[in-house]
């Protein structure tokens, strides 16, 4: 999750994530997927933003999101997950939920 956490209207906050298979705890790599990023600030609509797969030869199955200001348009929780493929045979979906904290800023 984002180091020092998020909060609304902040463009700068970075995601990362590795992706790994639930059974063997093996990095999946990530090479010619795409990966998507989808969630939903206090159960609003679903977002979701294409993230960028790190260098696979030295970050396996990692992929990384900066937030834009809009993104965080509101504080509340934050829900999300992530995608590799969305729509394909092969696609895979987090098999957990990730809970963030969106916080106001201080006037």
């Amino acid at each position: 999750m984002p180091k020092g956490g998020l909060v609304k209207g902040d463009g700068g906050s970075l995601l990362q994530v590795q992706l790994t298979d639930s059974e063997t705890g093996q990095p999946i790599p990530l090479t010619g997927k795409t990966v998507t990023l989808r969630f939903s600030i206090n159960k609003g609509p679903t977002v979701e933003r294409t993230m960028t797969a790190m260098d696979q030869s030295i970050r396996p199955g990692w992929a990384q999101y900066q937030f834009t200001s809009t993104d965080l348009n509101a504080s509340g929780e934050m829900k999300g997950e992530v995608r590799i493929n969305a729509g394909q045979s092969d696609q895979l979906t987090t098999d957990r939920l990730f809970t963030e904290k969106v916080r106001e800023p201080l006037p």
